[in-house]
């Protein structure tokens, strides 16, 4: 949390991370409401957005 990154305005800001997740032939993520309280609380502020839905791609 306490390195930053130079922003297009010069400044400095909050640091972009991420990484890509490529799942197997016939995996599935489980649907949110299926996740437990226990685990979405050690998961925090991380979410998954599909990039390419069709293909199981997605950006975390």
């Amino acid at each position: 949390m306490q390195v930053k990154q130079v922003l297009a305005n010069g400044k400095r800001g909050a640091l972009n991370v991420g990484a890509v997740l490529i799942l197997p032939e016939g995996f599935e993520l489980a649907p949110t409401d299926r996740i437990s309280p226990e685990i979405k609380e050690k998961m925090g502020n991380l979410s998954l957005k599909a990039t390419v839905p069709r293909k199981k791609i997605f950006l975390w």
